[in-house]
């Protein structure tokens, strides 16, 4: 796997990701949120800016102990004797979402993509996929596509947002408060139930959106249409305000018409 490629492991599949370059970061939702415990448990506390690289203990011996420990109180068990496959090339089937929750690849710009006026959606995983828990999607507008459907306040009243911008500026006004602008390498948690807006603040935004249900990768999905490029395009289309107030009845989405 390169940047930009994707992979979804539901439970009880066995799976062993292993980094083969010298630091690799990787975006990891997680589901049910605090199992993230576990990491918190085998692992150690470092103040450094990465990570130590020059440390030589094996990581079998270091951290063994605390994984075979582990299974009292995390819901993981080990599997040290599978013998996964061989490592293989991309097919065709790696650029398509399956339509229910099984393991999958999608490798970078490949998939389905909607367009909302100008706001242009690549979803890694939808609801479908994930037996209705998250969504994760690549969402992408430019300033120049201003205002959008999202420049008004909507509030989802049971979906969770968490916003990782990796592109440009995203200005979000949360409630009655003053808008803030999240830039490259920040992240915005939007709980459920609160109203919020977007404005793309820069000619080119790229984020990727984690939703604990129907987001507003969603309302992409419901409201715009297949888009057959790959490319932000320079012309935002035509939105058809009945069909966004329609989807958003529909999902129990609640707007306002403060910007």
């Amino acid at each position: 796997m390169a940047p930009g490629d994707f992979a979804s492991v539901p439970p009880g599949v066995v799976h062993n990701p292993k980094t083969l370059g010298p630091h690799t970061e990787t975006f990891g939702l997680i589901t049910p949120g605090d199992w993230i415990d576990f990491f918190r448990y085998v692992g150690e506390p470092f103040d450094g800016v990465l990570c130590p690289e020059f440390d030589e203990r094996s990581l079998r011996e270091a951290v063994m102990a605390k994984m075979k420990n582990a299974t009292k109180d995390y819901d993981v068990s080990f599997h040290p004797k599978h013998e996964g496959c061989e490592v293989g090339e991309w097919s065709l089937s790696d650029e398509t979402l399956p339509e229910t929750t099984v393991p999958y690849y999608l490798r970078a710009n490949t998939g389905p993509r909607w367009l909302l006026g100008g706001v242009l959606s690549r979803p890694f995983i939808t609801t479908r996929q994930s037996d209705g828990k998250f969504a994760i999607s690549s969402i992408e507008s430019s300033a120049k596509h201003e205002p959008s459907v999202f420049s008004q306040q909507l509030k989802f009243p049971k979906v969770h947002h968490c916003l990782c911008v990796l592109e440009g500026a995203l200005e979000v006004s949360l409630g009655d408060g003053a808008s803030s602008t999240v830039r490259e390498g920040e992240t915005i948690f939007i709980a459920a139930n609160t109203a919020f807006s977007l404005r793309f603040g820069s000619k080119f935004v790229r984020l990727w959106s984690f939703t604990s249900g129907d987001g507003i990768e969603s309302l992409i999905h419901e409201v715009g249409t297949p888009f057959k490029g790959y490319v932000l395009p320079d012309q935002a289309e035509t939105v058809d305000q009945s069909k966004v107030q329609a989807a958003c009845e529909k999902s129990n989405i609640v707007v306002s018409q403060k910007s």
